[in-house]
């Protein structure tokens, strides 16, 4: 099976606006998840899908392949979607790679493919368990919650399963999963995704894998031990910085 990496990237996040370009020892966040997705063994190509012309200046300052896209689109994925289409060639699967991510490693991607592609579900991601309470009641954090056979039933910015009555110990005794945004998509997944108007549940949540999960569409949820740093805001990049 065939697989690209595309990097949805824009500077006008709300939060933290122009975060991609922000620099650690010389490299900004997006050639450190541009780096990190080309020592993957599986995607075929990495290429950057941007609607801004400093995002386009960085791509080529790292020799990285982009395309140009407009900048009315909703979502990350809905950019990938309408990137894709302008490829030359046709991939089974389609790696949705987040810009912000720059601890994501190429194995995790890697693993990913391997375990999703042998599946039955239409797009497969990143879990991992929560341990400490700040990260159950933080909104950044997406938490998800899934069936017997581990694929999600329900993505929220909420503590879910609501436990009514909870021990103390809550966290070792329970299961709460964290998402990790790293997306693979079969390309009629991702056709699919692009055609449909957001869902109510996208929209209440600002959640994009919910359009596809509210139209029956199945998510593969891979477990990972590996630590996933999302940067949301300064201080998660001051964290970066500290860690780094």
């Amino acid at each position: 099976m065939t697989a690209v990496g595309i990097i949805p990237a824009r500077l006008s996040s709300t939060r933290f606006p122009g975060k991609l370009l922000e620099r650690i020892n010389g490299k900004s966040l997006l050639e450190m998840v541009y780096e990190n997705a080309k020592k993957s063994t599986i995607l075929d190509k990495v290429i950057i899908a941007t609607e801004d012309n400093k995002i386009v200046a960085e791509a080529e300052a790292i020799g990285a392949d982009y395309i140009h896209t407009p900048n009315t689109f909703a979502t990350g994925t809905d950019r990938i979607a309408w990137a894709y289409r302008r490829l030359d060639f046709e991939y089974d699967i389609i790696f949705n790679i987040q810009g912000d991510e720059p601890l994501l490693s190429p194995k995790l991607i890697d693993d990913l493919f391997i375990g999703f592609s042998t599946s039955l579900c239409q797009v497969g991601t990143l879990v991992k368990r929560i341990t400490s309470e700040e990260d159950l009641e933080n909104p950044n954090v997406v938490k998800v919650v899934r069936n017997m056979d581990g694929d999600a039933l329900y993505f929220s910015r909420s503590p879910i399963p609501y436990y009514r009555n909870k021990p103390q110990d809550h966290l070792l005794l329970n299961h709460y999963w964290k998402h990790i945004g790293l997306y693979a998509y079969r390309s009629e997944a991702l056709e699919q995704f692009s055609r449909l108007e957001q869902s109510d549940l996208e929209i209440a949540e600002s959640l994009e894998q919910l359009r596809l999960l509210q139209n029956n569409s199945k998510y593969y949820c891979m477990e990972t031990q590996e630590e996933i740093m999302g940067i949301d805001t300064p201080e998660d990049f001051e964290k970066l910085k500290e860690l780094l």
